[in-house]
């Protein structure tokens, strides 16, 4: 699901979870054919109110008494057009994600058949072919220490302490792709290392996973607080496209907040 259609569909949703509001609104209205006028002077408002069509075109006036009614009428006339509008708006959004759906570029691709495929390079990458591509980039990480200890994840790299080989392993049993300390130049041409770059299958873009494991030492909690600053100012937002765990010696890492993370990047890819 690319982009526009993951759109589409959380305006769908949002539209029908009104539409589900209106309907309950709708409930509470009242059946009353009558038509009201409402006409307003200052702070005050005079109502009319036409049943038949012998009250003419303004209709007869409404007492204070009677303003309950108008109100039930007023309110069963804008629901019913909210649903009205709503409806129609859902009805342009499940064609508008059909559409987009069969009028996929790189389903065009596809269609040509392996053999003509070899002929012709294509113009839009599929999701497939585009994480492909990505996940075979090449580059240098950061070096180890000499005498660092060797941990190596399920996918069979090094990484620098046991709490990364469990964030790594979970991107990786998740079908998450990953790069471990994929160089990101910044503005001022400084280079840091993330600990992971993360994919973002819909946006096709990257996503800034730290993990901070020393956070009751002073000194390292200074230089976390200066590097999330630093992500800030390049235009990472937390809980969008960077994402943060830490830990100290008496509060290790939560499998929970690695769970919450996961399921919200997944989610963000997974809307059918």
């Amino acid at each position: 699901m690319n982009q526009l259609e993951r759109d589409f569909m959380e305006e769908k949703l949002k539209a029908e979870e009104l539409l589900h509001k209106i309907n309950r609104e709708l409930n509470q209205v009242k059946p009353d054919d009558a038509k009201v006028k409402v006409s307003s002077k200052g702070k005050s408002l005079q109502l009319y109110i036409r049943e038949t069509k012998e009250d003419g075109a303004n209709g007869r006036y409404m007492s204070l008494a009677e303003k309950d009614r108008a109100v039930n009428i007023v309110r069963g006339e804008y629901y019913g057009n909210l649903k009205e509008t709503l409806e129609n708006k859902l009805k342009f959004y499940e064609k508008g994600m059909k559409f987009l759906h069969k009028t996929k570029l790189s389903e065009v691709y596809r269609k040509l058949g392996k053999g003509k495929q070899k002929l012709v390079d294509p113009i839009e990458l599929s999701d497939e072919q585009y994480r492909a591509l990505w996940e075979q980039c090449e580059y240098e990480g950061k070096v180890f220490d000499e005498y660092a200890a060797e941990i190596y994840t399920e996918r069979g790299e090094r990484v620098r302490s046991k709490s990364e080989k469990i964030l790594a392993d979970k991107l990786y049993r998740e079908n998450i792709a990953y790069r471990y300390e994929y160089p990101l130049k910044i503005s001022n041409s400084v280079v840091v290392y993330p600990d992971f770059t993360i994919l973002d299958e819909i946006k096709r873009r990257n996503i800034i996973f730290e993990h901070f494991g020393m956070m009751d030492n002073a000194e390292y909690a200074n230089n976390a607080i200066s590097k999330m600053q630093m992500y800030a100012r390049e235009g990472y937002v937390l809980g969008d496209n960077l994402f943060v765990t830490m830990e100290t010696s008496a509060r290790p890492l939560d499998s929970r907040m690695l769970e919450g993370i996961v399921e919200l990047i997944k989610g963000e890819w997974n809307v059918e």
